[in-house]
């Protein structure tokens, strides 16, 4: 049986019917997010808090707007995350990386894994795994661009410089996957992404997470396992 990627509308779908349904329940049991929105609110459009909470509790409409943002829920990693480890036998030893921090990993200017230290402009590194049986260890960054436009080209442009960066890496125990979901990331889009992978070790990869697992086999295919 195929194993599906990640359905990203549907589960941001879901989200956004199970955040509006738990907009009075927060309120009775004054949650800080939710009452930081109403805040907003008021010093948006000038009203009072008292009004806006009775509002809430009269007006089941009304109360929707200030569900919780499905979007910002970080929900498009942990699916990536959820999928990626459905395949323990190829996709091993997974770990979802720190966004900041001490702990979070990311590519330098040399191609080179660091840890701790943000470069200036670099994203940081989303998952880590490893190859199969193999001693290769793969970095991902994982975007989902829905949408053209400045800013989602900026997120383009920011896996081509990671893919760039990691050219200069010399480590042929190391891979690297630029994952790129979404409506975006067009037949376009991708081949400009895959100009600036590289295909021999230390391998680099630019793919929807769908097609992580056969570029994982490839991989593998390619190592003689």
């Amino acid at each position: 049986m195929d194993i599906l990627p990640p359905d990203y509308d549907k589960v941001e779908k879901e989200l956004w019917i199970k955040h509006r349904s738990e907009v009075r329940e927060l309120l009775a049991n004054q949650d800080p997010g939710l009452l930081r929105r109403i805040r907003t609110f008021c010093n948006r459009f000038g009203h009072e808090e008292a009004e806006v909470c009775d509002k809430i509790n009269d007006d089941l409409m009304f109360s929707h707007c200030f569900a919780k943002d499905a979007g910002k829920t970080g929900f498009h990693q942990k699916e990536a995350a959820k999928y990626l480890c459905k395949f323990p036998h190829i996709i091993r030893d997974f770990k979802t990386l720190k966004a900041s921090g001490k702990k979070a990993r990311y590519i330098d200017q040399t191609g080179n894994i660091i840890t701790g230290k943000k470069p200036t402009g670099i994203k940081s590194l989303d998952f880590t795994w490893i190859v199969g049986n193999t001693h290769i260890r793969c970095f991902a960054a994982h975007k989902v661009t829905r949408e053209a436009g400045g800013a989602q080209d900026n997120q383009r442009n920011e896996l081509i410089n990671l893919l760039q960066m990691f050219k200069h890496n010399n480590n042929k125990k190391i891979a690297f996957f630029a994952i790129c979901d979404g409506a975006y990331y067009d037949q376009r889009t991708l081949s400009m992404l895959r100009e600036h992978v590289r295909n021999e070790p230390p391998y680099s990869f630019a793919c929807p997470v769908g097609d992580v697992p056969h570029n994982v086999r490839n991989l593998l295919a390619d190592l003689g396992n």
